[in-house]
């Protein structure tokens, strides 16, 4: 269950890893970030004119609590934190694991928060990583396949390995009743006989 959670967020890390080719990019953060329980963090930043795809990734390293992250105009943070009226530009939901990519157009501060606001029964010590991409890099997407895809893709590697293991096990098998046949003693030298 854990694992397939993961998966998501290790392929946007991917995308991450692979993108500074595409245009200029900033590592803003990637370092292991504490929560308390029933609190948020937030990471401010500014954007600069032209626009920026902000790229976060997240897995809580330690602590039972799921957390979220939310990327908010930094003028915005305290109105979401009070429920009044605020607009959130990416979000993911409370999990172990999880990211996303966010192209943001419009020049000023902003705020990626990390909310342990959820369950709040323990500090979750978040690995965090977020860059960000401007220039000619900022117009790629972040791309995962399609779920029923991903799947497919998945079982198909699961029986493609069982099959090979099936047949190395065959040849094995038909290896050893060769060599023990080789080597059996003639029924003449049973003393039994």
């Amino acid at each position: 269950m854990i694992r397939s959670r993961m998966l998501p967020a290790a392929a946007l890390a991917a995308v991450i890893a692979a993108l500074p080719a595409a245009g200029h990019s900033d590592v803003l953060i990637d370092d292991n970030v504490q929560v308390s329980p029933a609190k948020v963090r937030p990471l401010e930043f500014d954007v600069g004119p032209g626009g920026t795809r902000v790229l976060c990734t997240y897995h809580v390293e330690e602590g039972r609590s799921g957390v979220r992250a939310v990327l908010l105009k930094r003028s915005e943070v305290r109105q979401w934190l009070s429920g009044r009226a605020h607009r959130i530009l990416a979000a993911t939901p409370y999990a172990d694991s999880g990211g996303f990519s966010s192209l943001v157009d419009e020049p000023g501060a902003y705020s990626i928060v990390l909310d342990n606001r959820l369950e709040g029964r323990d500090t979750a010590v978040v690995r965090l990583q977020v860059k960000l991409v401007s220039g000619a890099g900022k117009a790629v997407r972040a791309q995962t396949a399609a779920s029923g895809r991903a799947e497919m893709t998945v079982w198909t590697s699961v029986a493609l390995f069982g099959l090979l293991a099936l047949l190395a096990g065959w040849r094995i098998h038909l290896a050893l009743e060769q060599r023990r046949r080789r080597y059996t003693i003639p029924h003449w030298t049973d003393p039994s006989y």
